[in-house]
């Protein structure tokens, strides 16, 4: 009966399958379903255990495969997946995270990191920010959480890139401190490099960083930037931060149309009436006391 369905619904419903599944089910039965696999494009692939890549499938489908999801941290040739658009690398290790900076990938746009620890995430954002393999990335997200409740709660936004748009950094530190002893700050953040592309940037604050110092470090090298966002749920701002903060958006940023944020702030009644007087983006922001009064939570829709 299946046999008897024309070409088209055949192959909407192999669009439900995984591509490993339909080869070890149908290829190699007839001419006709063999023709029919490798006409589906645009494919996507989970390796969830290295030998995996050993499939026979692959050399019939990789040009095809453009979406690689890798669920283990054990070496990849990727060197075969050059025609991919998206790669997610969700425990990704040192070999992997040198193996695609070895690799081209001229269609790339979207390149995503799993959870690392401190010091390989920020190995792999000094590698990553220095390598020229990707022409037409767009996208890049680090993961970098140790509260799996609070995984994904923010986004971080940094580009390096002519055709880079958007590298998202999930609640890690952007301060990047000279005494971490994990990475040279002036290595990256080069005053000298201006992120003309970047229209929105999201910074997750902790206890450690980012100062006004960095904000003012940050925001002048991203002078085109329309959207700015700023969180934290660990850290009590002052009436006088939000001042000088408004200060460095009057400076820096002379194209923002829109600011966000969600922050606990320490300050009295007047203060709070005056906020929105700071800067015209400031008008969006709410307030709302917490913990019986004793602070107040700013925040905009």
């Amino acid at each position: 009966m299946f046999e008897l369905f024309p070409d088209e619904i055949i192959i909407d419903i192999f669009e439900y399958f995984d591509i490993r599944d339909l080869y070890q089910s149908f290829y190699g039965l007839n001419s006709r379903l063999n023709a029919i696999l490798r006409f589906r494009k645009n494919l996507s692939l989970t390796f969830s255990a290295p030998d995996e890549m050993d499939d026979l499938f692959l050399d019939l489908f990789t040009i095809h495969i453009v979406k690689l999801i890798v669920d283990h941290s054990s070496y990849i040739d990727f060197q075969s997946f050059s025609y991919l658009h998206s790669l997610i690398l969700n425990s990704p290790s040192i070999d992997q995270l040198e193996q695609i900076c070895l690799c081209k990938f001229p269609y790339l746009i979207h390149l995503e990191f799993g959870i690392m620890s401190n010091r390989l995430s920020h190995r792999a954002l000094n590698d990553f920010l220095h390598c020229k393999q990707y022409p037409s990335l767009q996208t890049c997200i680090f993961h970098y959480e140790t509260n799996p409740v609070s995984l994904n709660r923010y986004k971080q936004i940094w580009s390096n890139s002519s055709t880079l748009r958007t590298l998202w950094f999930n609640s890690i530190d952007l301060s990047l401190c000279l005494d971490n002893g994990i990475i040279n700050r002036e290595k990256i953040f080069l005053i000298d490099v201006i992120h003309l592309n970047l229209k929105r940037l999201d910074i997750c604050c902790v206890s450690t960083g980012p100062s006004i110092i960095d904000f003012d470090y940050f925001l002048q090298q991203t002078p085109n930037l329309e959207r700015f966002k700023i969180a934290s749920n660990e850290i009590y701002y002052s009436y006088e931060f939000l001042q000088e903060l408004a200060s460095i958006l009057q400076r820096r940023l002379l194209n923002l149309h829109q600011f966000d944020c969600e922050l606990l702030c320490v300050m009295n009644m007047e203060e709070v009436e005056h906020i929105t007087q700071l800067h015209p983006c400031f008008n969006r922001i709410q307030y709302q006391f917490k913990y019986g009064g004793q602070c107040i939570r700013l925040f905009t829709e």
